[in-house]
């Protein structure tokens, strides 16, 4: 059984390390259902004949060992606690919803990784190059790279389909459970219209600092944050004025750990956050950091900025000429600086929830938490 405790470490205020512990807690208890729930699947996989049933177990082992590896479960932990929060009082509810969340995070990773060509997630080889490989392994005919690909598209089908299977499965009241399955599906076709102008704003490779905060709000913001957050509060009853309340924490907050995102893809480690190094370096990201960069840079820094920034065979010494500058030009603190304002904003939200008179549990650790992800350092 994973934990969160190798990935979450170093918060400085009681509030962030209350949430932290929190987080902890949680994790064990989200993969402890997870777990069964894969068993379950892998008890009877799909297939006509023999051979499609083994390809399909094989396929959903895979999508096993990604969701289970050791993750933060943010995303989850958002649906469940505010599930609470709004009074929400079967457990089960709440943790159907957390692993909605979570397959469908799953799915979505698989998909990313294959559009940002990386060869891991979280210290193993992404799906696309775990097929790629099993292509090679099995002297099969024509191209394995693309043979990866497209079962990288085909299993985080699946994982996609399972987690909002599971969302349509619990137990809730059938006419809250519609409206969740709703926002949930609303949420993530905004999330891949947010990954598409992602991707556009990389290949155009210019940007100001507004579209990076636009791109934030749109994609993260609304996938990591709001949507969980309203999924479990439309669960418990939530009323209009209750998710507006929840989205003025959920939009800043998601801004907030995006920003702190960026920065650690430029100068976190490795091993710990479980990315590439240099993962966002070598895509041509468009991130604060370098946007900031490029415009307080000198000539020479720009041009060095410019030569590294998408360079697909990124040196380990080519980065570091980059983290300098990022950090000569004053972009980092600057980014340390929009992430803390954007997460106080978040926290501007926590008196409204209070008055409202919802989970004090839940609202201490939405709070501990938007403090939590500008602080953490992985």
């Amino acid at each position: 059984m994973t934990t969160v405790k190798k990935i979450v470490t170093d918060t400085k205020s009681e509030k962030s390390k209350n949430a932290k512990e929190k987080l902890i807690e949680f994790v064990g208890i989200i993969n402890h259902e997870l777990e069964n729930y894969f068993d379950k699947e892998l008890s009877s996989p799909f297939g006509v004949s023999g051979e499609e049933k083994k390809l399909s177990k094989f396929i959903l082992e895979h999508i096993k060992e990604h969701n289970l590896r050791p993750a933060k479960r943010l995303r989850a932990s958002l649906a469940y606690y505010s599930y609470k929060m709004l009074g929400g009082g079967d457990k089960n509810v709440a943790l159907d919803a957390a692993m909605s969340v979570e397959l469908v995070h799953t799915a979505l990773l698989m998909h990313d990784d294959f559009m940002d060509q990386d060869h891991t997630r979280r210290g193993l080889p992404t799906t696309h190059k775990y097929f790629e490989n099993y292509h090679k392994n099995s002297a099969f005919r024509f191209e394995s790279e693309h043979y990866g690909n497209a079962m990288a598209v085909n299993a985080g089908d699946v994982a996609l389909c399972l987690g909002y299977e599971i969302l349509t499965s619990t137990s809730a009241n059938a006419k809250l459970k519609n409206i969740a399955i709703s926002r949930f599906l609303r949420g993530i076709t905004n999330t891949a219209y947010g990954q598409s102008y992602d991707v556009t704003l990389e290949a155009k490779g210019v940007g100001k600092e507004k579209d990076i905060i636009n791109l934030h709000h749109a994609k993260t913001a609304i996938y990591t944050y709001e949507n969980p957050l309203h999924i479990g509060a439309i669960l418990a009853d939530a009323k209009p004025r209750d998710l507006e309340i929840i989205s003025e924490y959920a939009i800043p907050a998601g801004i907030a750990f995006q920003l702190q995102d960026d920065i650690l893809g430029l100068f976190g480690n490795p091993k710990k956050t479980g990315k590439p190094a240099h993962s966002d370096l070598r895509q041509g990201k468009m991130t604060l950091l370098i946007i900031k960069a490029l415009k307080e840079a000198d000539a020479k820094q720009k041009n060095l900025l410019l030569k590294y920034w998408g360079d697909r065979n990124v040196t380990d010494e080519s980065a570091d000429i980059v983290r300098k500058i990022v950090s000569q030009t004053g972009s980092l603190d600057y980014s340390k600086r929009v992430s803390r304002k954007w997460a106080k904003k978040a926290q501007f939200a926590i008196p409204k929830m209070k008055r409202e008179g919802w989970s004090r549990e839940s609202i201490e650790y939405l709070d501990g938490i938007a403090q939590y992800m500008i602080e953490r350092k992985v």
